[in-house]
């Protein structure tokens, strides 16, 4: 994975355990300044250039981040036997200054997109109208790695991570494939990507401060994360490094308004209780939450009211989003991530920015859990209205 902590599992855990955030100010080319945006997650380390993908980084971030996943698993010494394929979360087109100069300014016709000029600017040998392609960065991984499908791609804001290893995980369990590389990816640290957030009142003025009172919004981030999902027996049998298990997943859609969550959290608590039953678990088995957890003034409040409902008012819960920002369709991958890290290694993260909690139905603790987390839920809610939860458990558990 890579993520503002930089490139690796390392860097996170480091990171999240010492309860560190990895913000820094904008570069002036991305915006941000001008835009009034004091701090974001950026990536700290190289992104290589890409002829394939000139002004599209989430997609080299993709491809970067499929390799380590594939390298961690030991594929070239063990390879996995049958069929493969590649789930992968995206957002929106990392549109660039130039590449609406070339895509779009030579088609305005009185103020207005001309559809027959566009139609006749797509040639073969531009890369311009490709960049468009939600699925491109998923097609590329799945080129890399030899895999022939199927490979499909989530748009579904932010939970398109989390429900791209939700469907990789279904996949498996239906025969269809015996692994998987699924994850999501995104980078929107350029001027179009922060000022729709900016315009939608979505970005805090200072820092992300999930579940604090002076909570005002949330510091952008980007990201990629892949995880290889296998069939259990398989893995087993050739002896893979087994890091923590994908014991159930659920998702719904709140039906209520495109920008904000119910008030209540219906929406969320369905998928919460959704992932309980596609695991087999009552709400008691859960250790620890990973909440979506924004630092939205709205977003929080209804995700403490569903978290509550679901599980109680015990359960210590927690957003990572102060210390890596808000990865957007990334967030959900780069947070099972997280999770996976936990469970192999004994710890849960607290939440960076947290101050003064509110005084909400459930309230996120800072402090990593006191017990070695054996069940981790974690929430992914997006735009729209998306829901994904995820139910992560580690790799001995109920065995």
């Amino acid at each position: 994975m890579i993520s503002a902590f930089g490139r690796g599992l390392a860097p996170l855990s480091e990171g999240l355990r010492a309860g560190r955030a990895a913000l820094t100010p904008p570069l002036v080319e991305t915006g941000g300044p001008a835009l009034g945006i004091s701090v974001v997650a950026r990536i700290p380390c190289e992104v290589p250039e890409d002829e394939r993908f000139r002004d599209d980084r989430k997609s080299v971030l993709a491809l970067m981040a499929a390799a380590d996943a594939v390298a961690g698993a030991s594929v070239a010494d063990r390879p996995p036997a049958g069929p493969a394929g590649v789930w992968l979360g995206t957002g929106l087109s990392s549109v660039t200054p130039r590449e609406l100069e070339e895509d779009a300014y030579p088609h305005l016709r009185d103020g207005r997109l001309h559809g027959p000029s566009m139609t006749a600017d797509v040639e073969p040998d531009r890369v311009a109208p490709d960049r468009h392609h939600a699925w491109r960065a998923a097609r590329a991984v799945a080129a890399q790695h030899g895999i022939r499908g199927p490979v499909e791609t989530s748009f579904s804001a932010c939970a398109a991570g989390a429900q791209a290893i939700a469907s990789g995980m279904r996949a498996i369990r239906r025969g269809e494939v015996t692994w998987a590389l699924c994850g999501g990816h995104d980078a929107m640290i350029h001027p179009l990507g922060m000022l729709s957030f900016v315009v939608l009142g979505a970005l805090s003025e200072t820092t992300c401060r999930p579940f604090d009172k002076r909570r005002d919004g949330f510091t952008i981030g980007e990201g990629a994360a892949v995880l290889l999902l296998e069939d259990e027996a398989a893995a087993r049998a050739r002896g893979a490094p087994i890091l923590a298990r994908v014991l159930g997943a659920g998702t719904s859609v709140d039906a209520w308004r495109v920008t904000a969550p119910h008030p209540e959290g219906r929406g969320a608590a369905l998928a919460m209780r959704r992932a309980l039953a596609d695991a087999g678990l009552d709400a008691g088995a859960v250790d620890h939450v990973n909440a979506h957890g924004t630092g939205t003034p709205v977003g929080d409040v209804a995700e403490a009211r569903a978290v509550a409902e679901v599980l109680g008012g015990s359960v210590p819960v927690s957003s990572i989003k102060g210390a890596l920002g808000h990865c957007i369709a990334a967030a959900g991958a780069v947070e099972a991530a997280a999770c996976v890290l936990g469970l192999n290694q004994g710890w849960s993260p607290g939440t960076a920015g947290l101050e003064q909690p509110d005084a909400l139905p459930i309230a996120a603790r800072a402090a990593p859990a006191e017990d070695r987390p054996g069940v981790i839920l974690s929430n992914s809610f997006g735009f729209g209205g998306q829901n994904c939860s995820l139910i992560l458990g580690a790799a001995e558990f109920g065995r």
